[in-house]
């Protein structure tokens, strides 16, 4: 359906703070403006007309939610699975099977994958291929036992990892043996996956030995790089910053090892709210978060303090981002919010618009026929 330009006078937007008597004014350059009580399938251009909205034809049957698309592919839960959109053959194929009606939250990461979590599952995805977020740990942990050998006495700690198509995975708790002199190891359960790091005697630096006993100071090869991570825990809400991932996990932001987007620190890569996250938006020198208020942390998140740019935070799922204007926007309590970085934060319908809560919303940049416009909607929202 083509789009049909209506010339009305300048149009200012829409307004439900003002009476129906008041609606019309007049401009710092004295020509006459209205403003609308309500607009319904329409779109108001730059020059302030109304343009009927275009509409829009069923081409792929199913019940959708989590739509999500870029430059390099498109994706949604259709019917309870989470599935690859081909826009051109007008299908959808199957990656991840039964992941449910729990929002889910996407992310391309500089890897070229898409990492994908609704809160209780997370993973990632190459194309149309689901893959794992991390290897995971040697289960059964393989056992280390007491033999002859040519160690000198000392304590040792040794542990194991698996090595696959997504990675080195984190490494199995270290266990602790204290050999006389003369002793050696040897390791039962170990799958040809498994790589096996030991300490020298009374030693802390966990060093990969070659295959076979650990008879002889041979743990020569490299340093542990995953001792002691965990794999990041699912989120409502994945975001990438700085080479980190990072997942929202009620009250916790999570931030993962720097290039190794499925791993972190549990003693370190999280940052506590006083409330449950709602948002969080990166920018390039710094993070929005949204929670009881909206914060911005500056530089490194887990080495900067949290400012509050506003007292309230913001709908759970309404954050887009426009590259080219370097601006993210929102859904708050009084309406959409424009953030830029450093911190600068605007909330543009405050003066025109009041909003009733509402419990999540979407937002979306749209380009077409020379308008450019943000578009918004509520869901869940309070009856008056």
């Amino acid at each position: 359906m083509a789009g049909k330009t209506v010339s009305m006078g300048a149009i200012l937007g829409l307004n439900n703070r003002l009476p129906p008597t008041r609606m019309d004014t007049t401009l710092p350059n004295r020509s006459k403006a209205s403003w609308l009580q309500v607009a319904q399938n329409v779109d108001l251009t730059e020059g302030g007309l109304i343009q009927r909205r275009q509409g829009y034809r069923e081409v792929l049957a199913g019940v959708f939610h989590s739509l999500w698309a870029d430059a390099g592919g498109s994706y949604a839960v259709r019917d309870g699975d989470l599935v690859k959109l081909d826009a051109k053959a007008m299908t959808a194929t199957v990656i991840v099977p039964g992941v449910g009606s729990a929002p889910v939250s996407y992310v391309r990461l500089p890897d070229g994958m898409v990492y994908w979590s609704n809160g209780q599952r997370i993973g990632r995805m190459a194309g149309a291929v689901g893959r794992a977020l991390i290897t995971p740990r040697p289960n059964p942990v393989p056992v280390a036992q007491v033999v002859g050998g040519s160690l000198p006495a000392g304590r040792y700690q040794v542990c194991f990892t698996a090595l696959g198509e997504d990675g080195e995975s984190p490494s199995t708790e270290p266990v602790a043996l204290d050999l006389p002199d003369g002793s050696g190891m040897t390791f039962r359960g170990l799958a040809p996956s498994t790589l096996v790091y030991a300490t020298g005697p009374n030693g802390e630096v966990f060093n990969e030995i070659g295959p076979g006993d650990y008879l002889s100071l041979s743990n020569t090869g490299a340093a542990c790089n995953t001792l002691m991570l965990s794999e990041l825990p699912p989120g409502h809400q994945l975001a990438h910053y700085r080479g980190s991932l990072l997942s929202v996990r009620g009250t916790l932001l999570y931030v993962s090892e720097p290039y190794r987007y499925g791993l972190l620190n549990l003693g370190r890569a999280f940052i506590p709210f006083p409330a449950e996250i709602s948002l969080v938006q990166p920018c390039e020198d710094g993070l929005y978060v949204c929670a009881d208020k909206t914060y911005w942390i500056p530089g490194d998140p887990l080495a900067s303090a949290p400012t509050v740019v506003l007292p309230y935070g913001a709908l759970r799922g309404s954050a887009a981002f426009d590259p080219h204007e370097q601006t993210a926007y929102w859904q708050s309590p009084l309406g959409l919010v424009m953030a830029k970085p450093g911190g600068q934060v605007a909330v543009p319908q405050d003066e025109a618009l009041v909003f009733a809560g509402a419990r999540s919303g979407a937002t979306l940049m749209r380009e077409r026929g020379g308008e450019r416009h943000v578009l918004t909607a509520r869901f869940d929202v309070e009856q008056t």
